[in-house]
């Protein structure tokens, strides 16, 4: 439905990868005999002048931007349309909805990270605006309802009284910037971060306030549309000189046919890695101009995280490749190797690097801190048990639910072993998502991190 729909079912070639990859955007070039010192999380840190001290009086506010790895129910009412009828029969009384709505295993204790840091900090946080599209159009969860209007708010104070909370304004499958993310036409807001930006903006009187903690964690939807780009790009610009070249000639042999695919295979590869590249370096650019927009409008507390790792995921792991292409099985116990240059899982990761990588070296010298979401989750990868889990391969959620959005405690993939006992100890919910537990990594590492800054006592 989101992230990783419609990126399962593509077919992948047998990339040209190892002469086409390079971390681009990364600095270097031109024959310099000495390569660039790259901006890295630690040396941003190190240089910003962010405030070392809490705000006086402690956080008053959380504002998130991002995706759906920060979503705290944007799309409650796509879970609501399916477990709010028969044979189901959920009742809506509030948030979170315990059937769904989070892109985690809904009714669990604890949900998105957003929302348990929220709660650490003695905080309230809702989304900003809930909606959902069909045929008929969005319709949006306001205070008294379902309205075809925009309402902003509905499970907060009104943004007048002082004491709105409704701050969480990530969306799952948004971008940086294109407003057409994953899954818009299926019916997701999909509302990229320059526009969440400029919605609070609107609503809370155009600047951030100095008791305000400030999340970013965005980019992901772009790295996985880009992705998804490459594959496209090869598989019809070999398609179009196979075809030229038939209508050239249609008595070539095999041999010809086939030499003439490897060629088209080579050249577009490497131009369709180099765009991918390019794209989500401007990616980073984009979310850094975000960035600097909030610290120019007075947000002081900004905490922006780099992205973790995709290729380390259940999707990540799987993605296919030539001669394993759904709906035939790669051979039992295939997993993508991400340390191998012609499988997609490494040119996953190194989109991954390429959009750290440029994003750290927009934001060297500004007056914000960084958490390292990338070495944080290979960290969950390379020794699970350290943080309490017994399972970082497989997601939790029976795949029939189709995304962790509409994931529940009632719903496990009980054919791989999950169990309403073991929730708390696998990683995955589907094959991008967090389950709580893992949300709670993050939330706890982010509370060790402004502790470390200085942020909190």
């Amino acid at each position: 439905m989101f992230e990783e729909i419609g990126m399962r079912n593509r077919v992948w070639i047998v990339l040209a990868l190892a002469s086409a990859l390079g971390l681009a955007g990364c600095g270097g070039g031109g024959g310099n005999p000495t390569p660039p010192t790259l901006a890295t999380v630690a040396s941003v840190n190190a240089a910003s002048m962010a405030p070392t001290t809490p705000p006086s009086g402690g956080f008053k506010q959380i504002v998130a931007f991002g995706d759906s790895l920060s979503d705290d129910g944007a799309y409650t009412l796509a879970a609501m349309s399916i477990y709010g009828v028969a044979p189901y029969n959920v009742q809506f009384t509030g948030l979170p909805y315990p059937a769904g709505g989070q892109f985690t295993v809904n009714g669990a204790a604890t949900g998105n990270w957003t929302s348990v840091l929220a709660t650490s900090l003695n905080l309230g946080l809702t989304p900003n605006v809930i909606g959902y599209g069909s045929t008929a159009g969005v319709t949006y969860l306001g205070a008294t309802g379902p309205t075809p209007n925009p309402a902003f708010c509905a499970f907060s104070a009104p943004v007048s009284s002082g004491q709105a909370n409704c701050t969480n304004f990530a969306q799952g499958g948004s971008m940086v910037s294109n407003p057409n993310g994953i899954g818009h036409s299926t019916g997701a807001l999909t509302l990229p971060v320059t526009t969440q930006v400029q919605n609070y903006l609107t609503q809370f009187g155009g600047s951030f306030n100095s008791d305000q903690l400030v999340t970013v964690l965005a980019g992901n939807n772009d790295i996985f549309t880009a992705l998804g780009t490459v594959s496209a790009s090869v598989t019809q610009a070999v398609t179009q000189a196979v075809t030229s070249a038939l209508q050239q000639n249609p008595n070539l042999t095999q041999a010809q046919i086939t030499a003439i695919q490897a060629t088209a295979e080579h050249d577009a590869t490497t131009q369709a890695v180099a765009v991918a590249q390019a794209t989500v370096a401007k990616a980073a650019d984009d979310l850094s101009a975000q960035i600097s927009l909030m610290t120019s409008k007075s947000a002081k507390y900004v905490l922006v995280y780099t992205l973790p790792d995709s290729s380390q995921t259940p999707f990540g792991r799987g993605l296919p490749y030539t001669g394993y292409t759904p709906p035939q099985a790669p051979p039992a116990g295939y997993v993508c190797d991400n340390t191998v240059t012609t499988t997609p899982c490494y040119l996953l990761s190194n989109l991954v690097q390429v959009f750290n990588q440029r994003l750290l070296s927009d934001l060297q010298g500004q007056p914000v801190k960084v958490l390292d979401g990338y070495s944080l989750l290979n960290q969950e990868i390379a020794n699970p048990a350290q943080f309490g889990f017994t399972n970082v391969t497989t997601p939790w959620c029976n795949p029939a639910t189709t995304s962790s959005l509409l994931c529940n405690v009632n719903t496990p993939y009980s054919a791989a072993g999950a169990t309403a006992a073991n929730l708390g100890t696998w990683l995955f919910a589907d094959t991008v998502h967090p389950t709580p537990a893992g949300y709670q990594i993050i939330a706890s590492t982010t509370l060790q991190a402004m502790k470390t800054f200085g942020w909190t006592q």
